[in-house]
């Protein structure tokens, strides 16, 4: 007997609910509202999402700044009520608001939050290690969700006093012995990417951040549906695995056609984009609450003596950038260290004269918080000699280095330092570039500084594991964007200073 079943999937919604303008040039994603506008339920129909839900969007940002009546609604949670979502899997930055937020946020949700590698020390968030769904037709499928374990790397101790995340590749495997004698399907979600080149196999990261060839390569799930990395993989069969990642920001969903007969396991899947149509419900509940985001955004929160002009990735790296100088004049200013580093997110940036909130959520929209470390000379060497294998040489002009294009773009591991100048010298193989390094005009001659930088970056994240070996000299609980608001409060008119540079030697 044929039996079929459909999957939706969406990941890496981070909050963008509406059609949601914003930036220079008028960026969109499209909004999880245009997405799930596109399913079709019925008892053989089953809607997932892989995670990094709570933190990232405008209106994310609104709803945690606002907090209240606005938090408690759950606006999020009722779009995927609406939906019909089966079943949710926590990403990385789900965790970044602390154990109340998420255990609020899950409690609020219709669906199973399913998270293996994921152990409640409180016992009040609503989650499980997998659920078997029993369809209309009979088919079983058994689903199970992990998250990267790198959260223990990236976030805030505090954040996990009441959660313990264990090894995401043990716990897959785990799952999969116990769901498979039970199901016709078992599927793996998992909050993670791809360490290899999909193609061929390259190993690309060994870092352990991402496991997803690991478990495609080593365990046999029928589906592995993959996220994190914000990167389109279409549906492909690998060592016997279909698996796919859809892009962030409610850009675009995927649809997964399961046929199970005799046995044998068909799966085909199709990437396809969010669209430009909504249902007339949750959006026009939700229409008032946009409105006041959109208010919000338009607040003007201080002003630059001058605009920041935008400029590419690449001459932003070579020539600095004055949205760094900005961020590191405001960490500078707050800890108080001798030097301090930035890393930017993956697109262009400008900044106008007149700041308003949309401005400052739209080239920071991350939670991080602060952290000074202690460097030494060859700490901090270390750390240069990875910023410097940002460039590549080819035909005699710089570029950008593949390896901060793949398999994962991440323009946000080159940072921008201020304090200091240093140069580098690209026909050099990485390891060997940095040729000098200057605090007030002079070499440190082993000298150690106080460094201060975003806590993911404390933490070592990005190539950056050197900073794991420094003493921590302080952390500071604010988040930069609140920082950010405060020094703008502060200083009426800021004018950037250029306080440090990189010199390019080729």
């Amino acid at each position: 007997m044929k039996r079929n079943a459909t999957i939706y999937y969406t990941s890496d919604v981070h909050g963008f609910l509406f059609p949601t303008s914003y930036g220079d040039k008028e960026e969109k994603a499209m909004g999880l509202l245009n997405c799930v506008s596109n399913f079709k339920k019925d008892g053989n129909t089953l809607v997932f999402d892989g995670g990094d839900t709570l933190q990232g969007s405008p209106m994310a940002s609104y709803i945690m700044a606002k907090g209240g009546e606005v938090l408690e609604s759950e606006p999020i949670a009722l779009v995927y009520n609406e939906a019909g979502y089966d079943c949710v899997v926590p990403g990385n930055h789900d965790f970044n608001f602390g154990y109340e937020r998420l255990s609020h946020y899950y409690n609020a949700l219709h669906g199973a939050c399913l998270g293996a590698n994921v152990e409640d020390l409180e016992g009040e968030l609503k989650l499980s290690n997998s659920k078997i769904f029993t369809l209309e037709n009979g088919l079983r499928l058994g689903v199970t969700g992990i998250v990267t374990d790198y959260v223990n790397v990236w976030e805030q101790p505090e954040h996990l006093k009441n959660i313990k995340i264990t090894d995401a590749f043990m716990a897959a495997k785990k799952e999969l012995s116990l769901l498979k004698d039970q199901c016709d399907v078992t599927i793996c979600i998992y909050h993670g990417g791809y360490e290899c080149d999909l193609e061929t196999g390259e190993v690309l990261s060994t870092s352990g951040e991402n496991v997803g060839y690991r478990i495609l390569k080593e365990l046999d799930y029928d589906i592995l549906l993959t996220a994190h990395q914000h990167m389109p993989v279409s549906g492909r069969e690998i060592c016997g695995t279909h698996t796919l990642q859809v892009m962030a920001n409610a850009i675009q969903f995927a649809r997964i056609e399961i046929t199970v007969s005799e046995g044998k396991v068909t799966v085909e899947s199709t990437i396809c984009p969010a669209g430009d149509y909504h249902e007339e419900e949750p959006y026009k509940t939700l229409l008032p609450l946009e409105g006041e985001v959109q208010k919000w955004l338009d607040v003007s929160i201080g002003r630059l003596k001058e605009p920041v002009l935008e400029m590419s990735k690449l001459d932003m790296a070579m020539y600095g950038s004055g949205i760094a100088d900005l961020f590191n004049q405001i960490q500078l200013f707050y800890s108080g260290a001798d030097i301090s580093c930035v890393g930017l997110g993956n697109t262009p940036m400008s900044l106008p004269e007149h700041i308003t909130m949309r401005d400052l959520v739209r080239v920071y929209p991350f939670s991080n918080t602060l952290v000074v470390l202690s460097v030494d000379e060859a700490a901090l060497k270390k750390a240069l000699e990875r910023c410097a294998e940002y460039f590549t040489l080819k035909d005699g002009a710089i570029e950008i280095s593949d390896v901060f294009l793949n398999p994962k773009v991440e323009h946000y591991n080159y940072d921008y330092f201020a304090g200091i100048t240093y140069e580098v010298d690209v026909t050099m193989p990485v390891g060997s570039r940095v040729t000098s390094i200057l605090y007030q005009g002079e070499p440190l001659n082993g000298r150690s500084l106080s460094l201060c930088m975003s806590d993911y970056r404390g933490s070592g994240t990005g190539g950056y594991e050197v900073y794991k070996t420094c003493s921590v000299i302080k952390r500071i609980g604010t988040d930069v964007p609140e920082l950010a608001l405060d020094y703008l409060k502060k200083h009426p008119v800021v004018e950037l200073q250029k306080n440090g540079s990189i010199i390019i030697r080729r």
